[in-house]
């Protein structure tokens, strides 16, 4: 092993972007094959026009992931850089060499190989690892981050399901597509990783089968899947399609992913993108680097809608026995119905915010109603939960109703 110097640190190229176009000069293959407490050894693959220069792409790679995709075994697999700072970040890469202090030995893991027009070759790195770690979160304000998040943002449940065509069942998908089989996985770990709770879709085919309620047949796979994900008991469901292509000069992998709240099936998020190539056609493995440059971004879509008030609209109706008008009718204490309604919505929509949009004799239209984030327990607030708790309050007064739901439409028919 020989001793890492300052001198190999100035061929680094100066000018190095942190962006995501930044990202793509980098293979990010490493792993940390062991830590100590204080040093930590890394492979890390290196690409470059001439062997020579292979180190020095292995290092850059090396902090760059460590920095903003993140190590199995370090900081929990999670990027060390909470908040951009480029003036700081930049400086490992640029004509400074910040990193050179860090960095004790490098020898080579992995004889170079020429791969198309470049050579790739793995190298071992030896880091001051612990000093790394807390200069790089002390800099860039990863605890605030971390303490940030964790105060302000509430966390959906999820569960991740294959993508599927028309007639197809996701029973059959995870029986019979094995890329599609190990992307789900992937990608539910990678929720697991950030710390949300996800439903696991197997486990889920198997208790419903047990109680006899999943029909393995084509004619009823849409209607048996939509009833699963209704009952999973899941905010959020994501859909995950697979596309793979291997190549003589490595593979590379595209996860394209849905987010749909489950009670209304709108669209919350999509992202997709391909990896780079690696000399490696596991779809397992390749998976993990789709995950890492795409599930942030993601999750942050997800977050940021299920963190947003829920806007549903509310259909008021008499029943075909009514002998009363919705204009004319009279809560027990003597309250028109549609005076207490209104004056309900006031005290419990968010903000107060909704919006009558009209009234015949049979039925008033409320065409929207913005819920409140929670309900009176800080459980997350539902159209299902909204529309019981409106049709108690009715029932407190005298008002025998019934209600049902079409994604976000309350539809609350009165008995008068």
């Amino acid at each position: 092993m020989r001793k890492f110097t300052a001198t190999a640190a100035g061929i680094i190229l100066a000018g190095f972007l942190s962006s995501a176009a930044g990202a793509q000069e980098y293979l990010q293959v490493v792993s940390l094959e062991s830590d100590n407490g204080v040093q930590g050894v890394f492979t890390s693959a290196g690409s470059a026009e001439n062997k020579k220069d292979i180190e020095t792409d292995a290092i850059k790679s090396l902090f760059y992931t460590l920095f903003f995709s993140g190590v199995d075994g370090v900081n929990d697999g999670k990027p060390l850089v909470g908040k951009p700072n480029p003036g700081y970040t930049n400086s490992f890469f640029n004509s400074t060499a910040r990193y050179a202090s860090y960095v004790l030995s490098v020898e080579d893991a992995a004889k170079p190989q020429k791969i198309g027009n470049a050579f790739q070759g793995t190298k071992r790195i030896t880091v001051r690892l612990r000093q790394l770690v807390n200069d790089v979160k002390k800099n860039t304000g990863y605890e605030e981050m971390e303490a940030a998040v964790q105060r302000t943002l509430p966390k959906p449940t999820i569960i991740v399901v294959p993508y599927k065509k028309a007639g197809e069942s996701f029973d059959a998908i995870l029986q019979n597509n094995y890329d599609l089989r190990v992307a789900v996985s992937a990608v539910q770990r990678g929720f697991e990783d950030c710390d949300i709770k996800t439903i696991d879709l197997q486990a889920r085919i198997d208790r419903i089968k047990r109680n006899a309620q999943y029909e393995e047949n084509a004619g009823a796979a849409d209607s048996n899947d939509k009833q699963l994900l209704e009952s999973s008991g899941a905010d959020v469901y994501v859909t995950v399609d697979v596309m793979k292509d291997v190549a003589d000069n490595g593979s590379r992998i595209s996860l394209i992913m849905k987010a749909y709240e489950t009670a209304s099936g709108t669209v919350w998020a999509s992202q997709d993108g391909w990896t780079n190539r690696f000399q490696t056609d596991a779809t397992d493995v390749l998976c993990s680097y789709a995950i890492k440059d795409n599930l942030p971004e993601f999750l942050d879509q997800i977050v940021k809608n299920y963190s947003m008030p829920v806007r549903a609209s509310l259909q008021i109706s008499l029943s075909g026995m009514s002998m009363n008008t919705i204009g004319e009718a009279l809560c027990s204490d003597g309250t028109r119905v549609m005076t207490f309604i209104q004056n309900w919505l006031d005290r419990n929509a968010n903000e107060g915010d909704y919006h009558l949009q009209g009234i015949v004799d049979e039925k008033a239209i409320f065409d929207y109603v913005m819920l409140p984030n929670q309900d009176k327990d800080g459980y997350r607030m539902t159209p299902d939960k909204f529309a019981g708790e409106l049709r108690q309050e009715l029932s407190d007064r005298g008002i025998s109703s019934t209600y049902r739901l079409e994604g976000n439409v309350m539809f609350l028919i009165l008995d008068l």
